[in-house]
């Protein structure tokens, strides 16, 4: 198990990608917590540009399109929560229909879940109810918030054991996610991925998460704190697990990082 904390989404990752190489490339438990999750820096910035230009020259998904699965930004930012409600009926059947997306994403899962008695629920509605009647109450609680991933009324079910139990490597890897409010009423945000690729998805699901929190923050009107990621496998991924690029274009692609976040590290030769 490794657990560490850095201040922005991209100084986590890097310091992940680290921690990969120096395992072998895989990590049992791994615990990232992003200090502010909702910050950047000019650093930040840059490494987030250069893994999403490593992404697009090895013909995979940019971190804003991972993101995009996971919190449709777009849609809040143009068209405020309604817009966000609205993605099962707005975006997702376009994303079905050119992506061949038949068990949906983790956003779809986020607005429309149906009960045994074929109820449709909002589950991400009914959590932003939930804290707000909270933090109206005298004595508010602090750990009642979990978007987990059962079919209760108040889960954000992402993993769903029928559509998902067969899926060995991919599919839906996120599988909880678990909202707390910290002493000043910030809210916290921990999710638990079964399995994660840290080139491939790890930014993307970081900034989607983000967004998520922030989404959730701004609607019940409270800070946001921290942001924990716990990957139960974190996988380093090259050509060994189906990636495009080699162990070598990693060692590169996060000794580029360091370079901009200005630092060398000793003892890693390309």
């Amino acid at each position: 198990m490794e657990s560490f904390s850095e201040a922005t989404r991209s100084e986590a990752w890097l310091k992940a990608a680290h921690l990969l190489l120096d395992r072998e490339d895989r990590i049992y438990n791994l615990v990232v917590e992003i200090e502010k999750p909702d910050s950047a820096t000019p650093a930040s910035r840059a490494i987030e540009a250069r893994v999403d230009d490593f992404l697009r020259q090895h013909d995979k998904h940019p971190i804003h399109t991972v993101a995009e699965t996971i919190f449709p930004a777009t849609e809040y930012r143009t068209k405020g929560l309604a817009g966000v409600f609205a993605y099962a009926e707005s975006i997702y059947p376009e994303i079905k229909s050119v992506a061949g997306n038949t068990k949906g994403t983790y956003a779809l899962r986020l607005v429309k879940r149906l009960t045994s008695e074929g109820e449709r629920l909002n589950p991400l509605e009914l959590a932003i109810e939930k804290l707000r009647r909270q933090l109206k109450a005298k004595s508010t609680k602090r750990a009642v918030y979990e978007l987990d991933l059962s079919m209760e009324a108040l889960d954000l079910k992402f993993y769903d054991p029928e559509q998902d139990h067969n899926n060995a490597v991919g599919g839906q890897c996120l599988s909880h996610v678990s909202l707390k409010l910290g002493p000043s009423h910030e809210l916290y945000l921990t999710a638990l991925y079964r399995y994660q690729f840290f080139i491939q998805k790890a930014l993307g699901n970081f900034k989607g998460l983000a967004r998520l929190q922030a989404c959730i923050a701004n609607e019940v009107g409270i800070p946001i704190g921290p942001l924990v990621c716990h990957a139960t496998l974190a996988v380093l991924d090259d050509d060994k697990v189906g990636a495009t690029w080699k162990r070598l274009d990693l060692i590169k692609l996060i000794k580029e990082c360091d370079s901009i976040r200005g630092r060398t590290v000793a003892g890693r030769a390309a």
